[in-house]
């Protein structure tokens, strides 16, 4: 029986469930829907956020920290991130009292068995895909982004479409009856040893999948994985572009894949002019400030691949200055993809780099935001400033910004508290 078999059959025993770290938006998801599937449900995290508000409302019990109280008899089922250890008080608690334990990235796919599913994944774009899905088919979601800014990460449905997450490998433990694999490019070397581990994931959501796999045709990784393969059907841009509400070519290509699917259900006609009215997701070229000639455009991009497309989509809007702050996410990533990074930041006329936000990990030799700066050509040294913190930062930059400034927030960390600051400026 695999890990995802076993939470399937927590699925249908209902009772109650806890989930720790319940206000992360993957963790709020799959909160959501088990409370929707008849579950009792509570969790707990460090503090309160927008989805601990949002699940508040809907009967989620909530309680701020983590102790092994929140562990009791009445307990069914203990629900955690890939990031929490066995050694976490809670989790500890729950297997000296035998009750199972899941990890978050097994409980999605089994919620996902009794359900039509289309799984998103690629390492790229999967959020905006997921929420143009739900947009254009107006079915039931899971995804790791806030649509159109309201706290609603999920909602159930006979037809779902989900973020299956290749981060922690658990992309193969979906059977969707349909998948998208919108490109693949090597990244989570915390979980992943190789890109040959890391493509065995895409690999097997391939064959785990009921229908069809929709790819992107001209991906040097997806195309020739998928070539040969008589349930993968490519899709590609059309000679004209899409009339979409959403900038930037990668969001051209995220709409293609959206309608590759989307038209097992609908007409290309009807989705097509859905298009033109959808709803952006937070934190994705996600406008915060926009007065007095300057522009602040917060942004979840943490790969080199990710960076290069916000600012080619940044250039677009010519602004008489680009600026950016970006916050590296994990040692690991820094690392492995060091070189790669100050190419990707190309079109910046001034780049302030944050530490790195460790999501979890310890430093590692190489993967520091100094090794990150020392990695940057001649060329860039008067362009550069290293930031200590988040809060000093802010306040060298704010006094920096001039009429026809854009600056962009840039990261997947807790920079968001930039975003939130920069909201209130002139208040």
């Amino acid at each position: 029986m695999t890990a995802v078999d076993r939470a399937e059959r927590f699925v249908g025993n209902g009772g109650h469930v806890h989930l720790i770290g319940i206000g992360g938006i993957g963790m709020a998801g799959v909160a959501f829907l088990l409370k929707e599937r008849g579950f009792t449900v509570s969790g707990c995290d460090l503090q309160s956020n927008r989805q601990t508000v949002w699940l508040s409302t809907h009967g989620v019990s909530i309680s701020a920290g983590h102790a092994e109280t929140h562990i009791s008899p009445s307990t069914d089922w203990l629900i955690r991130s890939t990031a929490v250890p066995d050694s976490h008080p809670e989790v500890r608690r729950a297997l000296e009292m035998g009750i199972p334990v899941s990890r978050r990235g097994e409980v999605l796919p089994a919620l996902m068995r009794s359900r039509t599913c289309i799984a998103v994944s690629g390492t790229h774009g999967k959020t905006t895909t997921t929420s143009i899905i739900a947009q254009l088919l107006g079915c039931g979601y899971c995804v790791g982004g806030e649509i159109d800014g309201e706290a609603a990460v999920a909602r159930d449905g006979e037809l779902m479409v989900v973020e299956a997450d290749e981060s922690d490998g658990t992309v193969a433990g979906y059977t969707p009856d349909y998948a998208i694999v919108t490109n693949i490019e090597y990244d989570h070397m915390e979980h992943h040893a190789s890109e040959t581990a890391f493509v065995g994931c895409f690999e097997q959501l391939i064959r785990n999948t009921r229908k069809w796999v929709f790819y992107r045709a001209d991906d040097p990784i997806a195309g020739p994985l998928c070539a040969s393969n008589p349930i993968c059907r490519p899709f590609t841009l059309p000679s004209e572009p899409f009339s979409i509400s959403l900038p930037g070519q990668h969001n051209q290509w995220n709409a293609a894949a959206a309608l590759a699917v989307g038209e097992q259900w609908k007409s290309r006609a009807e989705l097509m002019e859905s298009l033109k009215t959808l709803s952006s997701v937070r934190r994705r070229f996600e406008t915060v400030y926009d007065s007095d000639g300057v522009r602040i455009i917060s942004d979840y991009a943490h790969h080199p691949t990710e960076v290069s497309a916000l600012i080619q989509t940044a250039k677009a809007l010519k602004p008489r200055r680009l600026i950016g702050v970006f916050q590296p996410h994990r040692f690991s990533r820094t690392l492995a993809l060091g070189a790669d990074f100050p190419s990707s930041f190309d079109g910046l006329d001034h780049l302030w780099l944050l530490p790195v936000y460790a999501a979890s990990e310890a430093p590692i030799e190489g993967g520091t935001t100094v090794d990150l700066m020392n990695r940057f050509p001649e060329q860039w040294q008067t362009k550069l400033t290293l930031l200590n913190d988040l809060e000093s930062g802010w306040a060298a930059i704010r006094p920096m910004l001039m009429p026809g400034d854009l600056l962009l927030i840039i990261g997947a960390g807790d920079i968001e508290q930039l975003a939130e600051w920069a909201r209130s400026m002139d208040t």
